[in-house]
Parts: structure tokens; sequence; C-alpha cells
């Protein structure tokens, strides 16, 4: 308060805000704040990717492509293309078919994988045991196929559950290239669940989207025999940095689909293209090959599923499956 008659100002005391009242406060602001993508992006923003991610790297970075700027990436407009599949008129080998999946089939999907995971358990948590790496070398006898596989974290806010094609993984493949695939924690693949076994009508739609790059993008995948499955959940806010797959294991030909949480924008090379549910892209020859790609952060978690297919002859020539 201030007297007219006096010089001087005395000031009010200080109201100190109790704790309670302060988070109270911070609630209030965060409550319109997702702090689980906050977290993911920070994350995501600070590592390197490519350090963790090895596999998926070459050995000597001065041969990889170099990675090209969000911003200055030819902007493919797919919205127009819905209800087929449609190659990139420039980078040769990228594919997309908007709206390939039904909503019906993405929720069946979605259903089926989380039965297959037992209500999304995942190894190493919560009592769930990781998953034993395979015999070095693998044995010639099979183990016994699996019915329920947990999901296993590979990077940060990433995780990963295999499938053996539904005609069943290559064993020459399987003892070989997959024994060293630490995105499933170098398992034998011959131990994984099988899409031939899964049943309802989840898996009736993934044995249909096993064989949808054959028909619908024939002049890349036609002859091309399924490799393996990979399904994969990334929580909100995080991404995959950019990457050219491992060539043994990533197989000749990849093939991916938004199954729920849509919405999030992918790069292949000097292109990028936002794809959303039921939306499958695929990558052949040179987008496979001669380019690096990467999947930017989304407002959703998204499950997808990626299936890698083989080579096609002497045109392609590739030992797997044999």
């Amino acid at each position: 308060w201030r007297r007219p008659d006096l010089l001087f100002v005395v000031p009010r005391p200080r109201r100190i805000v109790p704790w309670t009242a302060a988070l109270r406060r911070m609630q209030r602001v965060t409550r319109w704040v997702d702090p689980t993508y906050l977290r993911n992006r920070l994350v995501c923003i600070s590592l390197s990717q490519s350090s963790f991610i090895g596999e998926e790297f070459q050995t000597d970075p001065s041969g990889l492509p170099p990675v090209f700027p969000r911003d200055q990436c030819e902007r493919w407009d797919v919205d127009a293309l819905r209800g087929a599949a449609a190659q990139h008129p420039h980078q040769r080998g990228l594919w997309i078919f908007p709206g390939a999946l039904s909503p019906d089939a993405c929720a069946d999907i979605t259903s089926a994988v989380e039965r297959l995971t037992g209500g999304h358990r995942v190894q190493g948590e919560q009592g769930v045991p990781v998953r034993a790496a395979a015999e070095k070398p693998p044995p010639a006898a099979p183990p016994a196929e699996e019915a329920a596989w947990e999901w296993l974290s590979y990077g940060h806010a990433r995780w990963m559950v295999p499938l053996q094609p539904a005609g069943g993984v290559c064993d020459a493949f399987a003892r070989g290239p997959l024994s060293e695939l630490h995105s499933h924690g170098c398992t034998d693949a011959r131990s994984w669940p099988s899409l031939g076994s899964l049943g309802c009508g989840g898996g009736e739609a993934l044995r249909a989207l096993e064989g949808l790059p054959a028909s619908a993008m024939a002049d890349g995948f036609r002859g091309r025999p399924p490799l393996f499955l990979q399904l994969q959940r990334l929580q909100r806010g995080a991404s995959i940095g950019a990457h050219v797959d491992q060539h043994q294991q990533g197989g000749r030909a990849i093939m991916t689909a938004v199954v729920s949480g849509g919405g999030s924008d992918v790069r292949v090379g000097g292109v990028s293209f936002r794809v959303a549910t039921g939306d499958v892209y695929a990558l052949e020859g040179a987008a496979r090959d001669s380019v690096d790609h990467e999947v930017y952060h989304g407002d959703e978690d998204r499950l997808s599923v990626t299936i890698r297919y083989g080579g096609r002859g002497d045109e392609d020539p590739y030992p797997y499956p044999r």
C-alpha cells in the first residue's frame, strides 16, 4: 500500500502457492498436451536411430544415399488415387494403394493381433519372459510352431511380432539369415506363429493382404513368394529413422499396410506422402535398394503389417525361398 504523505512503499506480502495448487494448474495445462507424444518426440529428435537399428544400415556410412530434407521432397498427392494401386511416375518401385484394406478388415486384424499377443503383452515386462535366441547353428529338426507371440521392444517406442507366411517359412532362410534378425531376437523363425494357422476374420484379411501385391502391383510383385511378416507398433510421437533394409534378411520387395493409427507421413527417397488407416505402400527395385525411407511421427499409436517377399528367378536373383 502507498500513503501519499510518505516517501517509501511497504510491499504486500507475497502469497505462497501450495504445491497441490501448482500441481492442479499444471494438470490444467497438460490436459491439452499428451506427455507420451512429447516424450517420444523429444527422444526421437535427440537420438539418431541409425545408431541402434544397425541391421537396417550399411556399415559404411559413405555408401548410404543422402537423406532428403522433409520440406524439400516432392509431395505425392495419393488421395486422388484411392481405389487402385499406382506406381510413382518418377521414383520407380514406389507403390501406393490407398484404402486397400476396408475398415472391417482393419478391425479384424487389430483384434487378431490382440489375441495373438495375449492382450499386447511385451517380452521382458511385467513378468513376461524374453524368448530365447535360436541355437547356433539352428538344428535341422524344426521346433514346434507357437500359437502366440509377445511383442519385442525394438528401438524407442517401437515393438514387433514376427509371423511365418501362410505357406510356412523357408527352412534354409530360417536357419540362415533370419536366425540373425535382431528385430525378432534372433529366434528360430520356424517356431514363429504361422499366418496359415491364424483364424477368424483377422487371419483371412492378412492372408488376402499377403497375396494382394501379386495382383494389384503385378509389374513389381508378380512371382515373388512371401518370406515372412512383421507386425509393428509405433507409439504416437515416435518415428522410424531413415534406413535401407538389409539385403539378405529384408527380402527383395516390401509391402506395408497401415491397420490403425494412420495419419502420418512417409518419405521414400525424395518423395513424401501421407498414409491413412487402410492404406498400403510398397517398395521394390530402385525404391527398395537405391534410396532410403523413413516414417515420420504421428498423433496416434500406429499398428502396421509389413510383408517381405523374395526374388523372382533370373530377373531378380535371390536364393530364398528355395
